[in-house]
């Protein structure tokens, strides 16, 4: 039987707040897996990143936030996108929501306990309007059924994540604020969606504000000037994120949609972020010290 992971998530408020136990030890860390638009059932995702990076989260202990159309659900009758070339075999009955269901909670069980959000994107939206069915509840049920640790929560096209830092048999916690939206926009070939951070720094005050749906990928730090507790002046870093797709859209010069339109080639992978000690002299007995963000942001990408 696997470890059980030190973190367990539940929604409160409306907002998913993630309790992680930790350890006031010098090389204490934890890992948290930033995913958006796998498109899983989709026949150009890469799979093969996805399962190295979901191994890779088990290997970490990581928790896992996806923001999002982790679905394509494009085939069914009711899209005007469908595709008999884009559907996979496995999906190609008549009751296709159910097969792309019940196979991704196969593919995904093994890593239920690893997620602790799986959010909702415009595709899967797209099948509540059209078939009056909640595709992201649905899925997420169904893997919390699989594994008994499992506290996956359903989340929406936007909404807040608070990681809650526990150390040890101290009662004081220590919280870092994610606002996440699924995306929107076209992304622009220019601006690569980077003028949507400028736009959001202005009424958001999390620590991390991401967002996934243009398949592009950067980390653009904004820093704020404000007072602390104590009274002191301090700048403060708020960190935008674009997290990319797993899906390889561009192909080799095909007449698809997104070659017909001019489309640029886009990154794959995945945002990890690293929370750790940045202070190896720290006295790991006192309560009163401060967790910190890893400041390098690492972005892994697969280039085929």
């Amino acid at each position: 039987m696997a470890d059980k992971l030190p973190f367990k998530a539940k929604e409160h408020n409306d907002i998913i707040q993630v309790e992680i136990e930790s350890k006031w030890t010098k090389d204490w860390e934890q890992w948290v897996l930033l995913t958006s638009d796998r498109h899983w059932d989709n026949v150009k995702s890469n799979r093969r990143l996805q399962k190295q990076h979901l191994e890779l989260a088990k290997e970490r202990k990581a928790l896992i936030l996806d923001l999002g159309d982790l679905f394509c659900l494009m085939q069914g009758k009711y899209d005007p996108r469908s595709s008999k070339s884009s559907i996979r075999p496995e999906h190609n009955v008549t009751h296709y929501l159910d097969a792309v269901i019940d196979t991704g909670v196969d593919y995904f069980a093994p890593y239920a306990d690893n997620f602790a959000m799986i959010g909702t994107g415009n595709h899967e939206a797209s099948v509540s309007r059209r078939c009056e069915t909640d595709i992201t509840s649905r899925f997420v049920e169904a893997l919390r059924a699989t594994s008994p640790n499992s506290t996956v929560q359903r989340g929406g096209i936007t909404g807040f994540v608070k990681l809650q830092f526990k150390f040890g048999k101290s009662t004081q916690k220590f919280s870092y604020l994610i606002d996440y939206h699924h995306g929107y926009g076209g992304g622009g070939p220019v601006t690569k969606n980077v003028i949507q951070a400028n736009r959001r720094a202005v009424y958001s005050e999390a620590d991390i504000v991401c967002q996934g749906h243009v398949h592009d990928t950067w980390q653009f730090p904004i820093t704020k000037r404000t007072v602390n507790n104590a009274g002191r002046i301090i700048h403060k870093t708020q960190w935008h994120l674009q997290v990319p797709s797993y899906k390889q859209h561009y192909g080799k010069g095909k007449e698809n949609w997104e070659n017909l339109k001019g489309m640029p080639p886009k990154p794959l992978g995945c945002v990890w972020l690293r929370f750790y000690w940045d202070n190896p002299q720290v006295d790991y007995n006192q309560a009163s010290k401060r967790i910190n963000f890893d400041r390098h942001i690492d972005i892994v990408e697969y280039g085929a």
